[in-house]
């Protein structure tokens, strides 16, 4: 297969359009002066993405103290950082729906997404890091497929073929066939959207953890995918680079400390495919 990088950032048009509330969400991040009443009314002007927020920030994924009636009222339950990582997770699951028939399961990349982004939220809070820039980095760590399957889906097609049949890694095939893998396009397209820094170094590097410079939002992701793969303990611990230990102070203790269960994270996942 003949693909280019640039032939892929050319077929961005291809992507499904990015709603009005989603570019401003994005925007607001490096808004130092919106306030809370502007940035829920942006919000609200989406009946149908306000409705999902709702709906997920009232399950017990997230265990608010009350019921939230408005999107004002969960912007001053949740904080900007954490309604706006929920209204992220929300718009870009219904930009990119599921596909029936597709080699590309999304529904199965959105749970495994939303259980990634879950344990690595639990991860920043034991290790006192911010909650809702590591939920969101790890929902969006794998955002690089979803552009390839929407830019050119017969090519990445026959590489989720390939990968069925000899077991290597989709970045090994990409590499292989492309020249280059979903990462290095998934930062690409984080870029383009304006997505904050530390989200755009995690989606690009959370698989090389000891990428110099460190970031830590980019080590709590890589070991949240470590969890959502199902290891635990000294098993866990034996995986992740000294650099990345050393630098999060991380020990199983502190990791085991706030996990959530699997059956808690898909019950979220589940409200946010939810039609």
């Amino acid at each position: 297969m003949t693909v280019s990088k640039e032939d892929v950032l050319a077929k961005l048009h291809q992507l499904p359009s990015m709603p009005a509330v989603m570019q401003e969400i994005l925007a607001s991040f490096n808004n130092e002066n919106l306030d809370s009443s502007a940035l829920a009314d942006m919000i609200a002007r989406d009946q149908g993405l306000s409705a999902r927020v709702l709906r997920v920030a009232n399950s017990p994924f997230y265990g608010l103290p009350r019921t939230i009636g408005s999107i004002q009222d969960a912007v001053v339950v949740m904080g900007f950082n954490g309604i706006r990582s929920l209204v992220l997770s929300a718009g870009f699951v219904h930009a990119f729906p599921v596909t029936p028939g597709s080699l590309f399961d999304r529904q199965a990349y959105w749970k495994h997404s939303f259980r990634v982004a879950g344990y690595a939220k639990s991860l920043a809070l034991s290790l006192r890091q911010e909650p809702q820039m590591a939920f969101t980095a790890a929902m969006f760590h794998e955002i690089g497929q979803l552009v390839l399957d929407a830019c050119m889906p017969e090519q990445f097609a026959q590489v989720l073929q390939q990968q069925k049949i000899t077991g290597l890694s989709l970045a090994e095939i990409e590499q292989s066939e492309f020249g280059f893998d979903h990462a290095l396009i998934g930062a690409e397209m984080a870029r383009h959207w304006n997505f904050p820094a530390e989200i755009e170094h995690a989606i690009r590097y959370w698989a090389v953890p000891d990428h110099k410079p460190f970031g830590a939002v980019t080590g709590m992701v890589h070991v949240a995918v470590l969890l959502e793969g199902g290891l635990r303990g000294e098993d866990l611990i034996g995986h992740l680079p000294k650099v990345l230990c050393v630098n999060l102070d991380l020990n199983w203790e502190r990791i085991e400390a706030g996990l959530p269960e699997t059956a808690e994270l898909d019950a979220g996942a589940e409200l946010l495919l939810a039609e």
